[in-house]
């Protein structure tokens, strides 16, 4: 009886483990993109996790993201850097490129009501 137990095991270690759900993290950084071109903050303020909206309440957080259009020019294009999930979070590098040039973008996702949010972004200018 107990070797019939040890698969059981095992799979739940797996799945416990199972690496990042690449697809959705994709949609999320797609998403981000396009309510970032379109200016649309509610859209944005969604996007983000609870704990990081809260950061400056009344829809502020997301309206600081303004500043990347601002600096950047719009979103052109992007691809998939690097991915990898670590402790519930999904970390994304993504290759962007805006109107005034490439920059990386750091994107940290968690799980908050059963949809993979955005709790960090960080940009820089890609040398």
């Amino acid at each position: 009886m107990r070797w019939g137990l040890a698969p059981l095991a095992v799979a739940a270690a797996l799945a416990a483990c199972s690496g990042p759900d690449e697809p959705a993290s994709r949609a999320v950084v797609d998403r981000f993109h396009a309510a970032l071109n379109a200016g649309d903050w509610a859209a944005i303020d969604g996007l983000l996790s609870p704990s990081t909206r809260d950061l400056r309440p009344g829809g502020a957080t997301a309206r600081a993201f303004r500043a990347i259009t601002l600096r950047r020019g719009r979103y052109v294009g992007g691809e998939l850097f690097g991915i990898s999930r670590d402790d519930g979070r999904t970390t994304i590098a993504w290759s962007a490129r805006y109107e005034r040039g490439p920059a990386m973008e750091l994107f940290v996702l968690v799980e908050a009501g059963g949809q993979l949010k955005i709790d960090s972004y960080t940009d820089n200018a890609a040398s």
